[in-house]
């Protein structure tokens, strides 16, 4: 059996509406509708979802369902870009620098050798979380909130004058503030 007649039985068996299951899965009925006919496949969470809905292990719910598998395969190649690679890179290199400079200079946040070291590597893990497709937008802006403010330290570390470090942290505010309604905005991260 094909997963959209698996669907619409396992449905019907619990006497529910498309609208009902729709609203359980948090998506609209016209998806719904759309996987029930074929003319589309639920992503491997939806799947997920769908057999705790129905008690079924994902097993029963996809068995026989060979178009479905040949598009799970493609899914998850898909995932896997060449941006996603990058981002993984970045993130490895993000970690990689701030753990060198924790071994070349004592840990210590008002210290500018150790905190170059460390806003670099956090620099380099931001960019490499933010590119990945699909990440939850509390992990992007957790690290673009944790970069601002090791940058802000970073610079009060360097005893620069009132007047540039007063406009230096109105710049990293003002930085932060723009990507976070960016990163609310966009559709690349998921809520």
């Amino acid at each position: 059996m094909d997963l959209g007649n698996r669907i619409k039985t396992e449905r019907e068996k619990l006497n529910m509406s498309q609208d009902e299951l729709a609203q359980k899965m948090d998506i609209s009925r016209q998806a719904i509708s759309k996987w029930e006919t074929g003319s589309s496949y639920p992503d491997i969470e939806k799947i997920l979802k769908l057999s705790e809905i129905f008690n079924l292990s994902l097993d029963e719910l996809v068995k026989g369902d060979k178009n479905l598998q040949e598009n799970l395969i493609k899914e998850g190649k898909a995932n896997m870009s060449g941006l996603t690679i990058l981002g993984y890179i970045l993130i490895a290199l993000g970690v990689i620098t701030c753990i060198w400079g924790g071994g070349q200079y004592p840990v210590n946040l008002m210290t500018p050798n150790f905190m170059s070291y460390l806003v670099g590597g956090l620099f380099l893990l931001t960019i490499g979380i933010a590119v990945i497709h699909k990440v939850p937008s509390w992990l992007i802006l957790g690290a673009i909130f944790v970069t601002g403010a090791a940058t802000i330290l970073y610079m009060i570390g360097l005893k620069m004058p009132i007047y540039a470090l007063l406009s230096g942290i109105v710049v990293i505010l003002g930085l932060v503030l723009w990507l976070t309604t960016l990163v609310l905005k966009s559709n690349f991260y998921t809520k």
